[in-house]
């Protein structure tokens, strides 16, 4: 049975409007996104073991011990690796104390100019403005050691549960203020890294173990760095297409296919909740690369190559290329079942997010990239005639 060149249909540029439909539902889902551990700060313990365990009780275990744990939990030769996310209290407590610098921050600065206009009164003791400013810089310096003394305040309470030892501070003395902070989320985050190796070594008994944090504000800055990659990777995918074709339709076809298939990709992890992490940057960027291929598979066929028509040669590479991700996709479906069966999170994640753009990329190359590089083929070729 031979089967229809869609190409020939009489309304095959109205095909590009199904992947921009998939782009505009996925738009939808991608701020329900979440971000694991690596991202947005989390616990991360290897444990040496040979100990047998059951990955899923385990994971089960350790939610029900620790508050807020969110456990994820991957096998490796030798042992296992625990992941928890950050304890909110000390979550809190970061926040509260890098405010605490800014106002300290703020308190040396009118400091600064409090003794610069006290001198310059010396000389000038009548002036009215050097007066108001001093006023008005004694109020900003006043002010500030009144928001130390409330985020001093508001920290100790936060983290109170996981103190053993009380902080005297002095009200007047942000230096006083800022060592009290300090020390107290230096001692509060050892005791609760304690907590938490006590309760694995009664969950899982073992040898040795490493201990990892990746606090909230590094792992903002982690999201910021793996966001800038992506935007990077895709910038130089676009030059490279834009140096190749030297024509913007064509470009512009190869790059809007290679991005739908990302967001495409993104609005199915905020749908089904698959955590945005490092391994699922990694997804992402395999991913484009292979949008890449396939959409600049259709378009060098279209535009390069003699042989039939043009529509021809579209069919024939849809035929190629759906054979490709067809096989792409039992490859990574392979992966998602064992990295299911076996629990392993990091595989599991990718795997899924590439199998989300692979399907999409059948949409977006074959009824969005591959019409839009024919229609401007045949309008160049009536031109030419």
């Amino acid at each position: 049975m031979q089967v229809k060149n869609i190409y020939h249909h009489k309304n095959y540029k109205l095909f590009p409007l199904i992947p921009i439909a998939l782009l505009l539902i996925s738009l939808v889902f991608i701020p329900r996104i979440p971000l694991d551990s690596s991202l947005k700060g989390g616990i991360n313990v290897q444990l040496q073991t040979n100990s047998t365990v059951d990955i899923r009780m385990l994971t089960a275990e350790i939610d029900s011990k620790i508050p807020g744990a969110q456990a994820s939990i991957s096998t490796s030769p030798g042992g296992i690796s625990v992941t928890i996310a950050t304890n909110s209290s000390l979550a809190a407590a970061e926040q509260t104390l890098l405010q605490l610098y800014s106002y300290d921050g703020n308190y040396s600065t009118a400091a600064y100019r409090i003794a610069t206009l006290q001198l310059a009164l010396k000389n000038q003791s009548s002036n009215a403005t050097l007066q108001t400013a001093l006023q008005g810089e004694e109020a900003n310096q006043s002010r500030a050691l009144a928001q130390m003394d409330t985020a001093t305040a508001a920290m100790l309470a936060s983290l109170k549960p996981l103190l053993n030892n009380t902080y005297a501070y002095n009200t007047s003395d942000p230096a006083s203020m800022i060592t009290a902070a300090k020390s107290s989320y230096t001692d509060a985050s050892d005791n609760y890294k304690n907590y938490v190796v006590n309760t694995l070594q009664q969950s899982v008994p073992f040898t040795t173990y490493s201990y990892n944090e990746v606090t909230p504000t590094l792992g903002a800055y982690f999201l910021g760095q793996m966001v800038w990659i992506i935007i990077t990777a895709f910038i130089l995918v676009a030059i490279a297409v834009f140096l190749l074709f030297r024509t913007p339709i064509p470009s512009l076809s190869v790059v809007f296919g290679s991005g739908n298939d990302i967001l495409v990709a993104l609005g199915a992890m905020g749908l089904f909740g698959i955590p945005l992490g490092v391994a699922s940057i990694g997804g992402l960027l395999m991913l484009i690369g292979y949008s890449i291929d396939t959409d600049m598979l259709s378009a060098i066929r279209i535009l390069k190559r003699g042989e039939d028509t043009p529509a021809e040669r579209a069919f024939g590479t849809m035929k190629t290329g759906m054979t490709m991700t067809f096989a792409a996709i039992i490859s990574f479906s392979i992966l998602l079942i064992i990295s299911y069966v076996t629990f392993i999170p990091t595989y599991f994640d990718i795997s899924s997010i590439v199998l989300f753009g692979l399907v999409a990329d059948l949409f977006t190359t074959w009824l969005g990239n591959t019409p839009m590089v024919l229609w401007y083929k045949q309008k160049k070729e009536a031109r030419i005639s």
